[in-house]
């Protein structure tokens, strides 16, 4: 590339729901980082079988144009990349047209319902020549990169124990919608997948691959829902009278084994009251520890052992605790998506969709691969789906080779 050559790069979106919404928040403010100076971003399309919500989001975030027809978007020959938001039972069907089209593809997490959908996907992925990224967000907050950074770096030594969470209350109200995040054949699973996914997957990037599940509870409080007067868009939706079940779970408690050894706890709840949408990370090692918070996405905290050692002095001893470092330039995306870029300015969860988009650009025009690729995505299915083994036998399943039932785990009602 020459000092004046320019990448162009035009993009449609498939889905106008919440999580396109947010791609779309991302593409707008991809720009930000400066080493994408060379890169043009052309917000072109959004698709949705809902036109109208299409055209709003369109008008909304600046694309120049809105289609029910996603098959005419892919095969737009001036729409360059696709970025994927749709309900988890559609990606069986889109992912491999938008694959066989060519395009680049940015998905949103998961990709398919299931370990063996997952590893289909992953398949035709392979066979792209284009960039092929799923969005894993919560890795893209300064915090936890930074979380991330640390423990590869051994600042807490050797891991031996890790405790991921995600509590949220989207669904603590009985009267919401049954929307598709209910119903475990249109979803792949409840609390499990829904908001799990980001767990495990921030578990694995903080700690290393997840080997075993040890136990898996799954359990569903809330048994029935209002049937939606009309499609629900995100975690809303006008209800009827009418009510239908709920066949996933609201609750997952996993006791799981990590590669090197170290043991954990992932707890994942949507119907956890007071807390809307909380992400975290703790972890353990024998010279130290460290956590994140996504509710207080611009802060980590560091314990280092050695400051209370023998040899220490006396004042760094008795005074000793978990450091609260605050992030700023020093730490991975955070100069690419702070409006101020300096610490102390703070960053949440909109930033990490504006990182996670600006790492699919750098790609893009690279010409390399993604770090959070469908490969990515099928390691934290591959946990999905040894959870719900675990939970239907009772016993504990291996992840790289798990015991195959003829039908899933049924999360128990209270």
């Amino acid at each position: 590339m020459t000092a004046t050559s320019r990448t162009v790069v035009r993009i449609g979106i498939i889905g106008a729901g919440m999580a396109g919404q947010a791609h779309a928040f991302g593409y707008r403010n991809a720009m930000m980082a400066t080493d994408l100076a060379d890169v043009d971003v052309v917000l072109h399309t959004i698709a949705d079988p809902n036109l109208a919500l299409a055209e709003t989001v369109a008008h909304r975030y600046g694309f120049a144009h809105a289609t029910a027809d996603i098959d005419a978007l892919l095969a737009d020959p001036e729409v360059d990349a696709i970025s994927v938001a749709l309900p988890n039972h559609l990606h069986k069907d889109v992912l491999p047209r938008v694959i066989a089209s060519g395009k680049h593809l940015f998905a949103e997490k998961p990709i398919g319902r299931t370990p063996a959908e997952a590893e289909h996907l992953a398949e035709l992925a392979e066979g792209s020549a284009a960039v092929t990224g799923v969005g894993f967000s919560f890795r893209r907050l300064p915090g936890l990169a930074a979380v991330a950074q640390a423990v590869r770096a051994g600042a807490i030594g050797e891991v031996h124990t890790v405790r991921a969470w995600y509590n949220a209350d989207y669904a603590a109200d009985p009267a919401g919608a049954l929307s598709w995040r209910y119903s475990q054949e249109l979803s792949g699973g409840g609390a499990l997948l829904d908001i799990g996914a980001h767990a495990i997957d921030a578990a694995q990037f903080v700690a290393g691959q997840v080997t075993r599940v040890l136990s898996s509870t799954l359990r569903t409080v809330i048994a029935e829902r209002p049937l939606p007067a009309a499609g629900a868009i995100g975690h809303g939706g006008s209800t009827s009278v009418e009510h239908g079940p709920v066949t996933n779970d609201d609750i997952a408690l996993l006791t799981t084994q990590f590669e090197n050894g170290a043991v954990g706890q992932i707890t994942l709840s949507r119907i956890a009251h007071g807390v809307p949408n909380s992400l975290g990370v703790e972890v353990f090692g024998s010279a130290g520890s460290i956590s994140f918070d996504s509710i207080s996405a611009g802060e980590f905290h560091l314990f280092e052992a050695s400051l209370s050692q023998p040899g220490a002095s006396a004042a760094g001893r008795g005074f000793n605790g978990a450091r609260r470092v605050i992030t700023g330039p020093d730490h991975p995306y955070f100069t690419d998506v702070a409006a101020m870029p300096g610490a102390g300015v703070g960053t949440g969860y909109a930033e990490a969709f504006t990182a996670e988009i600006q790492e699919f650009l750098r790609c893009v025009r690279d010409h390399r691969p993604m770090d959070t690729d469908f490969a990515t995505a099928v390691r934290m299915m591959a946990v999905v789906g040894a959870a719900l083994d675990a939970a239907a036998s009772g016993a504990a399943v291996d992840v790289g080779s798990r015991a195959r039932f003829s039908t899933t785990a049924a999360a128990q009602p209270a």
